[in-house]
């Protein structure tokens, strides 16, 4: 148990070890267990910690879930949507660890300045848009879409968080029938209790979180629910005569209640409004896609410090898609160097760490072959082929969990601890 002064008051925080991170105050609680701010022992970065309890996880329908999230994220590879880091596996919790985002939920910074100026919300729904199209692409639909799933990092780009309830599709045509998400956020056509077509809802779901951005409250809301279910199935809503005829078009074809006239994602980026109103990059920091090209400047820091890990190890752990400490700490690093130095892959630089490793490059960043005895390269990229055959198995938990006991296993623990600093704002309902 540690303690921290803030003021007058002092916070009493519950400190555990869990593997290689040391875990503090709570984040928020889920219906499986709570999420923790925790410390990276071996980088002393922050993360945040899903905390599982097996316990609670009663059918085989909460299984299916856990499974079909940890799936779902080991999918994803974009830089509006956090990033799992590691898959932790004990005898009462499975802890899902993603990249910290610090600057708390869009939601609390729509509440702070009441609402957004057209220019900034449109650079949120751009990259929100963004990941969505991204997910939609992997057959991924995310089905709880809301101001409280997107949350702002430290440069005040958006991630999206929470794919508990996401869902893959089978096939374009495919629909769902399971009502599911925030009620505010819910589409007619899942509030009437017919099968829907998951992106049709996203799609929805995000019209909602453009009005609330621009015009400071929800567009459906009552107390009552069965009162609220009755406004969104009717689809009136009312603008504000403050937002632009421009955007006021796009929102009213988003928010219609028949799904096949709705608007898609990829006509919402034909929009005038979406075009025109902001001119920054689609996505904040395309370098993120760290997993495409190995940094051996990374590599090298790690195998130096840590004896345990060398850099076949890591390489194979990278190419397979494996959530484990080496791919954790990996990408850890990595975001650490664009923080502080930006993104700078440079090849000859490249070229000499990885010598130093006994490996040679091409000038794209592939490996060539190994340079001493050994396994040759090639043969670790033949990994990939395993990887994606293993992403289409069947969604086994404990198949799964194997895989991460394993990881886990063979990972070797520290004992650096760094110290742990607050999460944001507190909560505070739109209204009008």
């Amino acid at each position: 148990m540690s303690s921290t002064t803030t003021g007058s008051s002092t916070v009493r925080v519950r400190v555990k070890r869990v593997s290689n991170y040391i875990t503090g105050k709570s984040l928020g609680v889920g219906t499986f267990g709570d999420v923790r701010l925790a410390t990276h022992l071996i980088t002393g970065e922050r993360v945040a910690l899903k905390v599982l309890d097996k316990s609670r996880i009663q059918c085989e329908d909460d299984f299916k879930r856990i499974v079909r999230e940890i799936q779902v994220l080991k999918l994803l590879d974009h830089s509006n949507i956090v990033r799992l880091l590691e898959v932790i596996d004990t005898p009462r919790h499975i802890y899902l660890v993603t990249e910290y985002v610090d600057n708390g939920e869009l939601f609390n910074y729509v509440v702070q300045k009441q609402k957004l100026s057209e220019e900034e919300a449109c650079k949120y729904f751009h990259q929100i848009v963004s990941a969505l199209s991204y997910c939609h692409s992997r057959k991924v639909c995310h089905r709880d879409m809301k101001l409280e799933n997107v949350l702002l990092d430290s440069s005040y780009n958006i991630k999206l968080i929470d794919f508990g309830l996401s869902n893959i599709l089978m096939s374009d045509e495919a629909k769902f029938k399971t009502a599911c998400g925030s009620p505010s956020y819910a589409s007619p056509e899942m509030l009437s209790g017919k099968k829907y077509h998951g992106p049709s809802i996203d799609v929805w779901a995000i019209g909602i979180i453009l009005f609330a951005m621009i015009c400071g409250h929800l567009p459906f809301d009552h107390d009552n629910t069965e009162t609220l279910y009755k406004k969104i199935i009717s689809g009136v809503f009312h603008i504000p005569d403050h937002v632009s005829p421009e955007a006021a078009d796009l929102i009213s074809k988003i928010l219609v209640v028949d799904p096949d006239k709705r608007i898609t994602l990829d006509e919402i980026t034909k929009h005038p409004w979406y075009i025109q109103c902001y001119t920054g990059p689609e996505e904040p920091n395309p370098e993120l896609k760290m997993s495409k090209v190995v940094d051996f400047r990374i590599i090298y820091t790690m195998v130096t410090k840590i004896s345990d890990w060398s850099a076949t190890k890591i390489i194979r752990s990278l190419n397979n898609n494996r959530h484990n400490q080496m791919t954790a700490t990996y990408f850890l690093l990595c975001e650490r160097d664009i923080q502080v130095n930006g993104y700078k892959w440079n090849f000859d630089e490249q070229r000499k760490y990885a010598e130093a490793l006994n490996f040679e490059l091409e000038e794209d960043g592939r490996l060539i072959k190994k340079s001493d005895s050994g396994a040759k390269v090639e043969d670790t990229n033949a990994d990939v082929a395993e990887a994606i055959e293993d992403s289409h198995s069947d969604p086994n938990l404990e198949n799964i969990l194997k895989i991460q006991r394993e990881d886990t296993q063979s990972d070797r623990s520290l004992n650096d601890l760094a110290s742990e600093q607050g999460y944001g704002p507190g909560r505070s309902r739109l209204q009008k």
